[in-house]
């Protein structure tokens, strides 16, 4: 099958729609699938394709995606797709490449199935002031209605995200997982050598013991909440340190109001990494601890199950659905429940922590690439038989 993947930003992978096609992508070529995604780059003034991704030039947006298609040049984009030719429209994103996807559907008489993951700009809409807000999350609407009655079939990673969507138009969502790169993301060994260099790159020296968050700085990850929840639930006395892993329009900020909370001590900001240094990153700390409590099914939170990490998460977040407390993770509520578990998890010998590492990357070993595939395969055969009924 052919199918053309439509997302607004895919160069960074720092968001979930990204992260998810750059997966299902692998898996579906794995599968003997052929596959093209289309989606925007703010360096280009021309239409291209390189390598199966075909790129819009972008402009600089305040949505979640930091970018979004120049609408005149949309256009350029449908002869590449014609010359692909796909059998079926996977959209990923409510956006104007997402709408793209639609139009060019519809007017082929193709099969649309749409994926759903970050609501934000649907639901709060964006932009410097209150009437851009207003109008675009008026017009985002506008389109997420567009898109889904357009859908053949609608699916999502998150139990919190389709009730969500359902609030703002009654349909019927499927559930699908949330898969990550488990060859990437998996335990490693005990005398791994490069482990100490990551060790001295996070500042866990001298018995220091690190729990990590990894994500966008900004306020809709709570990162903030975080610092204030760490100050509270680790004494100074103690060895904990919390790193912070990512970029974001708040990380000065953040930088600053560690200082404030005066945690900057308890606190390592390690900036962006590289997808292996992550996973290697994992591997020298003790749990995954965030208080987003975003609706959104994360990559983050599942690559560090993947790798032997539990997570610490808030209870109200998409990613708690996956928690099986005290096999792969654990909720808290409060700085002192965030305090209990931290400081238990920092007791850990070595051998309890290889089993611990063993019994929690066993909750994510189903979540591949492959299935991954699968699971959507399901859904594209499910739209084409609704297809040809109507």
């Amino acid at each position: 099958m052919k199918i053309a993947l439509f997302l607004e930003a895919y160069l960074s992978q720092a968001n979930a729609s990204a992260t998810h096609v750059s997966l299902l992508a692998e898996g579906l070529v794995k599968l003997g699938h052929e596959v093209l995604i289309v989606t925007t780059d703010p360096e280009t003034d021309e239409c291209y394709e390189q390598d199966g991704i075909l790129y819009c030039p972008a402009k600089p947006s305040s949505n979640l995606f930091g970018q979004s298609a120049r609408v005149s040049k949309l256009p350029g984009l449908v002869p590449f797709i014609e010359a692909f030719s796909p059998e079926l429209v996977h959209i990923q994103t409510i956006t104007e490449v997402g709408g793209l996807g639609l139009k060019y559907a519809q007017k082929h008489q193709l099969p649309v199935v749409c994926t759903l993951h970050d609501l934000q700009d649907v639901q709060e809409g964006f932009g410097s002031n209150r009437p851009a807000v207003l109008l675009n999350k008026r017009q985002c609407q506008m389109l997420f209605k567009k898109i889904l009655s357009g859908s053949d079939v609608v699916t999502t990673a998150s139990q919190k995200c389709a009730e969500a969507a359902q609030v703002l138009f009654p349909c019927q969502i499927h559930r699908i997982p949330y898969c990550v790169d488990t060859e990437r993301f998996c335990p490693r060994s005990l005398d791994d050598p490069a482990k100490e260099e990551m060790r001295t790159r996070m500042h866990l020296t001298d018995g220091k013991i690190g729990f990590v968050f990894s994500g966008r700085l900004c306020a809709e990850t709570r990162v903030e909440e975080l610092l204030a929840c760490w100050g509270k639930a680790v004494a100074t006395r103690d060895d904990l340190r919390l790193i912070l892993v990512g970029s974001g329009p708040d990380a000065a900020e953040l930088h600053e109001r560690a200082r404030v909370l005066g945690v900057g001590d308890k606190v390592f900001f390690a900036g962006g990494l590289t997808r292996d240094d992550l996973s290697l990153c994992f591997s020298v700390c003790k749990a995954f601890v965030s208080a987003s409590d975003s609706i959104t099914m994360e990559a983050a939170p599942i690559e560090a199950i993947a790798s032997g990490l539990p997570v610490v998460l808030n209870p109200s977040c998409a990613n708690a659905d996956l928690i099986i407390r005290g096999v792969n993770g654990f909720s808290y509520e409060t700085p002192d429940e965030l305090g209990d578990i931290v400081k238990k998890l920092a007791q850990l010998d070595a051998d309890g922590e290889q089993l611990m590492r063993k019994l929690v990357s066993k909750t994510a070993a189903s979540l591949t690439d492959l299935n991954q595939a699968k699971a959507l395969v399901s859904c594209y055969e499910m739209a084409l038989g609704r297809h040809v009924q109507n």
